[in-house]
Formats: structure tokens, sequence, C-alpha cells
């Protein structure tokens, strides 16, 4: 029968990727072995790994999630890394916190970082790689910024910038939404900046917000700023124009596709069935790392 082959390829696909994430790791921690440089999210996560190469486990494990801290240029940065299991087959998630940048230089660092990865990456492991980059040309990177910022405060940007407000929609994904506090915010700041789309409570937890570029920007801000175990964005599409055709939902929603057993976690079926029905099949894959 051929169904059982496509499961044992991709099985194999996943133990190879999990076996260079472990390698990778190490070399990371060698590399930076001080208390503190590198810390893991989920202390069990290495053991579910390992039983899963194994095969003492048939279960995939979760996305192996870490923090770099590291100084570079005088700037303590907190390099956040979650890995898909089929990284390094696809790109992994890279996000940097720097509390001594404000929002708008800490967007742009991070745009630039997933610019890099996504024109350089080739299928094999990268983070080391990443970080070399970062330290080459986050000097560049902040007087950059520094320019733009004095450029905003002299107002000659507003002379050269376009007036036109693009439309964007912003595909989030997070290790998991459960608060009520958070999912009751994210809701009412997309009602203040007049955004529509949808969230999707549970573990794992996803968002799409669409509207002006600049309040889903804003959204963003204050939604990525509250406590998260891992929160990043998947995908920004951009359009020239805010013309109601760009849109794709009405409101913004939270859905509920309860699965019967585990209420933590959402039917991913019914999801797909909605994602589906909304034209966006492909996203849907994206958001999970199913594409190849």
């Amino acid at each position: 029968m051929p169904l059982p082959t496509e499961p044992t390829t991709i099985m194999k696909e996943f133990v190879s990727c999990l076996s260079q994430q472990l390698s990778e790791l190490d070399l990371l921690k060698s590399m930076y072995s001080n208390h503190g440089e590198i810390t893991i999210a989920d202390k069990g996560i290495l053991d579910e790994i390992n039983k899963f190469i194994v095969g003492d486990s048939e279960f995939v494990p979760n996305n192996l999630e870490f923090a770099i801290n590291l100084v570079i240029s005088d700037l303590k940065l907190e390099i956040c890394v979650n890995l898909p299991v089929n990284y390094p087959n696809v790109e992994p998630d890279i996000y940097i916190r720097c509390n001594q940048l404000n929002r708008r230089q800490e967007s742009n660092l991070n745009a630039e970082l997933s610019d890099y990865l996504k024109n350089n990456h080739v299928g094999e492991v990268c983070l080391y790689t990443a970080i070399t980059w970062l330290q080459d040309n986050i000097d560049t990177i902040s007087k950059n910024q520094n320019q733009n910022a004095e450029l905003v405060n002299s107002g000659i940007d507003k002379l050269c910038s376009s007036s036109v407000e693009r439309f964007t929609r912003f595909w989030i994904y997070s290790h998991h939404i459960y608060n009520k506090k958070k999912r009751e915010e994210i809701a009412k700041k997309c009602k203040e900046l007049k955004l529509t789309g949808f969230c999707l409570p549970g573990k794992p937890g996803v968002i799409c917000i669409e509207g002006d570029e600049s309040a889903c920007k804003d959204w963003w801000q204050d939604i990525k700023s509250m406590t998260w175990k891992k929160i990043v964005i998947r995908k920004i599409e951009t359009f020239e124009s805010t013309e109601k055709s760009n849109y794709r939902f009405n409101n913004f929603e939270e859905l509920h596709f309860q699965s019967s057993a585990n209420t933590k976690h959402a039917n991913m079926s019914e999801f797909s069935k909605f994602m589906s029905k909304h034209g966006f099949s492909d996203m849907f894959n994206e958001l999970f790392g199913f594409n190849e």
C-alpha cells in the first residue's frame, strides 16, 4: 500500500532535521557557555526530541525554543529562536529584543534580519551565520536608524514620503494564546484601530490582522510588548492601496474550533477549512511549516 510511504518519508525528514538542530544547539552552547547566555524555554523539550529521534516516541515534539543573550556593540540583545520541526529545511524564526532600542529601531532591525534570512537561507543550519551577520551589520543599521529618526524630527521625511497609506495583512504565530485579558486586549485594540481579521486561541495560537499599514504596526507594537512565551510575525502581505477589495474579513473575531480530544488545542481540521474558505490554503501551510 502506498499510503504509509509518505508519513515514513516525513518522519525521516523530521528525524534528520531535529538531529541537526541538536547538533547546532550543542555548537552554540560551546561558543556561548557563560551562565545565562543560552536559555531554553521548555526544559523537557530536549528529552522529547531525543526520544523521537531514537524511536522511543511516535509523537512529533514541539518546536525547539531558546534565547541567546549577547552584548554586541554595547547593545544587550536577546535573540529569541524558534525552530520549526523541519528546520533547517525551512527558515528559523528569529526575533531580536533590545531595551536600548525604541520600538521603531527594534522593528527595523528585525525586518533587516528577516530579509537577510529570506535571501540567504539555503536549507542548511544558519543560526551562527545570522549571529555573525548581526555582529557585522548592527552598527550600520543603528546608524541608519538614528539618521532616519533625525529626519522624522526635522520633518524632512514627511516631504519625501508618499501620502498614500498602504493596506497590509499580518500573519502572526504564537506558542499559545490562553489568557483571557490578552485575548480581550487583542480584540479591543483591533476595534480601536479599525482592523479586521481573527484570533485563533489555543496551542498554537494564530492571529491575522488587516487594515492600514500604520494601524497594523501600532497594533503589533502594543501586543508584542505583552509577556509571551513566543510570538512572531510569520508573514506580512502589503498592497499599494486601501481599497475595500483587499479586505478578506468584515470584522475582527475570535474563532472557536475546539478539539474534543484536548480542549487546549484548536481543531486544525476545522481551522484548515476556515482558511480554505477565505482563500488562504497556502497560508495555512506556511503558518505551520508544511510548505517545502
